[in-house]
């Protein structure tokens, strides 16, 4: 297993569902760890949620030392991060850097934003990662979705945090009609 995995995939595709029945399993033989960064407010403070209703304690951090201090008081072999796609630079280089001693670090979040642009925390992800896991949701149409669409107002933002009930899983054919 690559000490660096990114599971990716459009918004309702069940990631933080996966990132919970993950850390159940990692955590039967491993000490393992979930963290968000604080720009996500969608879950309760301290917890992942996923939309099928189960959550998991996590660790929020606003910054990479702060990161970096949670990791040295759990002392974890795998670190599952929750909504990746919001993280720094500086944040996913210290991780990488830290799987280079040992830790097994899996990211979870969106590839891209609602109009198909690659989040950067997400490029630099897939630069480092080993082992690429996409995830899907059902379009409407029945196809697979791979991308979101967001039908609310965005105002020119490309970072718009809640909202669930503007976005949509969407396939690559329903994208781009929409667009």
């Amino acid at each position: 297993m690559s000490p660096i995995a990114f599971i990716y995939g459009p918004m309702k595709s069940g990631k933080t569902a996966r990132l919970i029945g993950d850390f159940y399993a990692f955590s039967e033989n491993h000490r393992a760890m979930v963290v968000r960064p604080a720009l996500d407010t969608r879950s309760p403070d301290d917890k992942v949620k996923s939309r099928n209703g189960s959550e998991l304690p996590c660790a929020v951090f606003d910054s990479t030392e702060a990161l970096a201090q949670q990791l040295d008081i759990n002392q974890s072999e795998y670190l599952l991060v929750d909504e990746a796609q919001f993280l720094s630079e500086d944040a996913i280089m210290f991780l990488v850097r830290r799987s280079l001693s040992g830790l097994r670090v899996r990211f979870y979040g969106l590839m891209t934003d609602y109009r198909g642009a690659t989040f950067a925390a997400s490029a630099i992800i897939t630069r480092f990662a080993g082992q690429l896991d996409p995830v899907f949701a059902d379009c409407h149409c029945g196809q697979p979705a791979q991308f979101t669409r967001f039908t609310g107002e965005s105002n020119g933002r490309t970072i718009i945090v809640g909202h669930d009930e503007h976005y949509f899983p969407v396939c690559t054919k329903c994208f781009l009609e929409a667009h």
